[in-house]
């Protein structure tokens, strides 16, 4: 099927269904986006494990976590997903705040396939990408399972308003994600895969940006097609491999070139809300400019640390020290990264005040944690 043929069949709604195509166009050439067999490669190097022929990418990570040691491991992911990427947002902003419209034009696409997906399935594990494609149509939370033994993570935006939901099923690097085979595993035995194919049932769905190399995710695919209308899957090539799985399981093909994918998306006439796409984007360099700053649980302790104790309760301290702990066990920063030589809350007060002068509220994410 042709693209503009594909795209139109999507007019009713869908389920949408996104990978790390959808990352590396919001990174817009300003920061590499690894996918799985080149971060795999990455700790591979730094943890000298050599690949096992015919061995998987989560079962090559799983050695390289035994080596490397879980915090090491965590924050090497974080910072090759979401470190470069947030940098690479507040590069974006710096280029485009001073312009008659802040948002980069390369936006307004993401907010166009996302405007009428319900739900988003995001298999990325950083949340800046769901944010510019879920937030223009209205408030989200962002859904995802933690492993055993870690707080649970809720991330939403407070009010009372309907919120989309997104769905990450290979989890946050801010926060727990799914890459190892012993994290993989334990995560088939949950409904954390399955809820991809059970979000779609009776719904079209479209997969864009991604290569449907999981094994495990085709077969649930497979037993369950049944129970899902049209499924139209973008991507710029397909092997010979896929393309007989696809046409045996019904899945229309739809090969583009990327570029093209998204000069389309970006000159249909879907109705985006100006102040919701501006919100997006906000939201999107608040969140980078949390991390630029060494990362959002440890800002309270670097906020009170130059004040005397005298001046400051223990139980805050206290408070204080337990958040930022878990923050380090999570693999944040933990320090400042100047971005073009200015402080990236800088760059998000720049950004807010051209929010400021659009007459757009600012946005605000909650997000809480509790031991299971």
């Amino acid at each position: 099927m042709d693209l503009d043929q594909a795209i139109w069949s999507l007019e009713g709604g869908y389920c949408l269904w996104v990978g790390a195509g959808i990352t590396r166009h919001l990174a817009a050439g300003y920061a590499d986006v690894p996918l799985w067999e080149q971060i795999t490669q990455e700790m591979e190097s730094a943890s000298a494990v050599r690949p096992l022929k015919e061995e998987d990418f989560p079962s090559r990570l799983e050695r390289c976590l035994g080596v490397l040691g879980e915090e090491v491991f965590r924050s090497l992911v974080r910072e090759r997903y979401y470190g470069q990427l947030s940098e690479a947002l507040l590069c974006q902003a710096l280029d485009y705040v001073e312009a008659e419209d802040f948002v980069p034009p390369h936006i307004r696409p993401l907010a166009a396939l996302g405007q009428l997906a319900n739900p988003v399935v995001a298999f990325n594990i950083e949340p800046l990408s769901s944010l510019v494609l879920a937030r223009p149509a209205g408030p989200v939370r962002i859904l995802f399972q933690s492993s055993r033994g870690r707080p649970r993570y809720t991330w939403r935006e407070p009010g009372g308003r309907f919120q989309r939901i997104v769905f990450h099923p290979h989890g946050l690097a801010t926060a727990d994600s799914v890459m190892t085979a012993s994290q993989y595993d334990a995560n088939q035995e949950t409904l954390a895969f399955r809820l991809a194919i059970n979000a779609t049932f009776g719904n079209t769905l479209a997969i864009v940006g991604m290569s449907l190399n999981d094994d495990y995710l085709r077969d649930q695919m497979a037993t369950y097609r049944a129970g899902l209308e049209n499924v139209y899957w973008f991507d710029s090539g397909f092997s010979d491999r896929f393309k007989d799985w696809a046409e045996k399981h019904r899945i229309v093909t739809v090969q583009v070139d990327w570029s093209e994918f998204w000069e389309y998306w970006g000159t249909l006439h879907v109705e985006i809300d100006p102040s919701g796409l501006r919100a997006a984007w906000y939201l999107a360099i608040s969140e980078a400019a949390d991390e630029g700053s060494g990362g959002s649980l440890g800002n309270l302790r670097r906020a009170i640390s130059g004040r005397p104790e005298v001046d400051t309760p223990d139980s805050f301290r206290r408070l204080a020290e337990y958040m930022a702990e878990a923050g380090r066990v999570a693999g944040e920063p933990g320090s400042l990264r100047l971005v073009r030589g200015q402080e990236p809350r800088e760059i998000e007060l720049a950004v807010r005040e051209r929010m400021r002068e659009a007459n757009v509220a600012i946005p605000i994410i909650s997000k809480t944690y509790a031991h299971l």
